[in-house]
């Protein structure tokens, strides 16, 4: 019989015991469906991450006061200005913060102090909703300026104009210039919606005193790479640098990252939860070809006549093998369709509602479409071969 016969009858048969099939079908819809989804938030989770890394600049590294060591000396400005003195950073961007708590009328909200400087804005690209930040004649002048978060401003002034209301910030009274937009990752600036962002000399000497017999102290500097010089030669060249400073030489008293260490992090664990969920997919998968020999295996049963009437009339084992093949294949492969666009639906369903957006890629649709097919092949063979090999006498003695 040809194959496109065997077909045919394949489809017949299935769509005459259709309930049957849609229910054997269920589990290769929920398998293949799972795994169009999880591969669809995997790579929509990897994108989201890289462009908000991306913001924050491929080229910057973090430098900071490593707290568990012990026996340390404090990060300090004096650190910060010999850093900018390395040949492969291009600029330096010392940066402090703090708990605070923000008063404005009879409102109030708590809020993350940052202590920072115009070079952290053009390094990170703070967008800013309303307003301004402030600029290097203000951080040189001390100019008592804050610059705030979005839900800050909501909590503090409702609908009402934010710029050019003073507030009180730990009891020092400062002038509202800005207010950021509201992002969703910031790294190691992950409470920008509810910043405080203030000139760093205004902190120090106002804020937070933080006067050491070394300078004053910083929480981090961020660093900018000069064009053509790698995260690793500056990486290299801060770590020698500080550990002269520091006179370290066991344990380091200071850490050196960048948010390409922090996006490797986030890839090896998306990693391992693709994996983990990949499994999980592929045991829905298995109990759905189990499922499909299953009821392969009733068919043959319910059958057995029918078979020892086609090997009567000449059918050959092979022409019954493929019959059977064709007809499992077909059930899986009608399993996989379904559970490809249930997988696409669910993926569309959460970009719509959630600022992750799923990607589903071409790739991840083959891969389902073959893992069906390969599924109706593996589990359907053997209750193939099974009424493959039946006597046809046998057969149509057969109740």
């Amino acid at each position: 019989m040809p194959w496109f016969e065997n077909l045919l009858v394949s489809a017949r048969t299935l769509w005459a015991n259709r309930l049957r099939s849609g229910l054997t079908m269920l589990g290769l819809v929920i398998g293949i469906g799972s795994v169009i989804l999880m591969l669809a938030l995997g790579a929509g989770a990897q994108n989201f991450v890289k462009d908000q890394f991306r913001s924050l600049g491929t080229n910057v590294v973090v430098v900071g006061e490593d707290r568990p060591a012990r026996g340390g000396r404090p990060f300090t400005m004096a650190d910060v200005a010999a850093l900018g003195r390395v040949s492969a950073v291009q600029e330096t961007a010392p940066f402090m913060a703090a708990d605070g708590r923000v008063v404005w009328k009879s409102h109030n909200a708590s809020g993350r102090i940052y202590g920072i400087t115009p070079a952290l804005v053009r390094m990170l690209g703070f967008p800013v909703l309303k307003g301004r930040f402030f600029s290097e004649q203000e951080v040189v002048e001390r100019a008592p300026v804050v610059v705030i978060g979005q839900e800050v401003s909501k909590e503090l002034f409702g609908a009402e104009e934010p710029v050019g209301k003073q507030v009180l910030i730990n009891s020092q009274t400062l002038t509202v210039i800005g207010v950021t937009k509201q992002v969703a990752f910031r790294g190691f600036l992950q409470f920008v919606d509810r910043g405080l962002m203030m000139p760093l000399p205004f902190v120090h000497e106002r804020l937070l005193p933080s006067e050491t017999p070394f300078g004053k102290r910083v929480d981090l500097a961020f660093l900018a790479t000069k064009p053509g010089e790698t995260i690793q030669t500056v990486t290299f060249q801060v770590t020698n640098l500080l550990r002269q400073r520091h006179q370290n030489t066991d344990t380091d008293d200071f850490f050196v990252g960048n948010t390409q260490d922090q996006l490797d992090i986030f890839n090896n664990i998306t990693l391992g939860f693709s994996i983990v969920l990949g499994l999980t997919a592929a045991i829905s998968l298995i109990v759905g070809g189990i499922n499909i020999m299953n009821i392969m295996l009733v068919s043959v049963t319910e059958r057995t006549r029918e078979i020892g009437l086609r090997k009567a009339l000449g059918a050959s084992q092979g022409a019954i093998l493929m019959q059977f093949v064709v007809e499992a294949v077909l059930l899986s492969w009608l399993g996989g369709l379904m559970g490809v666009l249930v997988g696409v639906g669910l993926a569309n369903l959460i970009g719509a509602f959630s600022p992750l957006k799923p990607e589903v890629t071409p790739w991840s649709i083959a891969l389902a479409a073959g893992v069906s097919g390969a599924i109706g092949v593996f589990f359907g063979v053997f209750p193939a071969q099974r009424a493959a090999r039946l006597d046809p006498i046998i057969a149509l003695r057969a109740d």
